[in-house]
């Protein structure tokens, strides 16, 4: 009895040693591992994932939604899965008012829309919005990523609560009607949908026509039942919207550039590593380029399909343009007044700096 109490012993003592020798070798091996891991690696291990919910009001079909589809292919790619993006495109959060705010405030983390809207939260977008400052799209585009300009704009989107990533350039707006207009004269009366902005509205006001301020995702309706003659987009988005189908004329005014900036909530960014900054900001600047490309190699094919269609363009004749633009020359004034003195400084100087003129 003896004996068999001993030998048990012995097979229990040599099964604990096994066990040591085998959770040694674990130990080992798992040291090795984890010796092998850069720290970058150690890092997104241990932190937290986060979602960036972006969202825009523009159609699948446009430059602005490709661009944020590339915002988050960059993202996702180089941040070592710590940021997710999920896109929402056509309004499906909300129009652009409520996309700003719900940035603003965090429920939304980041967005894309022209800054006319975005006059309601920055005031010194507002210097967006001084018509016919461009002798053309890459002037524009020069001027939009001029440091200087940037730097003093992304202040005034900080102070109210945003991040400036940069602004694309979508093409001029231009008018489109059903009464056939080459003259000033020809603009008097006239009902047109504009934005919900006020030097938007006083630029109209000031060529003799009747501003009309709806939400763009009641525009095509609007259009439809007549209750607007008008309305002023680039010519992208007459595009993607089918504004046309409403419409027989589109005039080249071209008194605006389509300028969108995109933002993310500051709270958001300054919450992130450098690192991660670093690819917000890289995804933010590869977002603008594509919003250029893609609208400028599909502006032909726009074009064709308006003009297949039945709409017109129709051109304004110098001599008329030109009593267009001193018409408009007082929401200047205005526009100065409203804007912080760096912004305006900076914006006219990247303006004159760029000329090739």
């Amino acid at each position: 009895m003896k004996m068999k109490k001993i030998l048990v012993l012995l097979v229990a003592f040599a099964m604990i040693l096994g066990l040591v020798g085998c959770g040694s070798k674990t130990n080992t091996e798992t040291a090795k591992v984890e010796d092998s891991k850069t720290e970058a690696d150690v890092k997104a291990e241990t932190e937290e994932v986060k979602t960036i919910t972006f969202a825009h009001v523009s159609a699948e079909t446009t430059s602005t939604h490709q661009a944020a589809l590339k915002f988050k292919e960059v993202v996702e790619a180089n941040s070592k899965g710590q940021l997710v993006v999920n896109v929402y495109p056509t309004g499906q959060l909300g129009g652009d008012r409520e996309l700003i705010e719900n940035t603003q405030n965090g429920s939304i983390t980041a967005m894309v829309s022209s800054p006319a809207p975005q006059v309601n939260f920055v005031k010194s977008a507002t210097i967006f919005d001084a018509p016919f400052v461009f002798e053309g799209l890459e002037h524009g585009r020069a001027v939009l990523g001029d440091p200087e300009f940037m730097d003093a704009i992304g202040n005034e989107y900080a102070a109210a609560g945003f991040h400036y990533m940069g602004a694309s350039g979508q093409g001029f707006r231009t008018l489109t009607t059903n009464k056939r207009i080459t003259t000033l004269e020809q603009l008097k009366g006239l009902t047109i949908r504009t934005m919900e902005n006020k030097y938007h509205m006083q630029t109209w006001s000031l060529l003799g026509a009747n501003p009309t301020p709806l939400t763009f995702n009641e525009l095509y309706t609007a259009l439809q039942q007549g209750t607007v003659e008008a309305q002023e987009n680039p010519i992208e988005l007459v595009h993607a919207q089918k504004f046309y189908e409403q419409q027989k004329y589109i005039v080249d005014t071209n008194h605006i550039l389509q300028v969108n900036t995109w933002i993310i909530n500051k709270d958001f960014y300054d919450g992130l590593s450098d690192e991660l900054k670093a690819v917000v900001d890289d995804a933010g600047k590869q977002a603008v380029e594509v919003a250029n490309r893609v609208n400028d190699e599909k502006g032909p094919e726009y074009v064709k399909v308006i003009e297949d269609y039945g709409t017109e363009f129709v051109e304004i004749p110098k001599e008329e343009k030109d009593k267009i633009i001193e018409a408009v020359k007082p929401v200047y004034e205005e526009i100065k007044a409203a804007t912080a003195p760096t912004v305006y400084d900076t914006y006219f100087t990247a303006i004159e700096k760029y000329k090739t003129k």
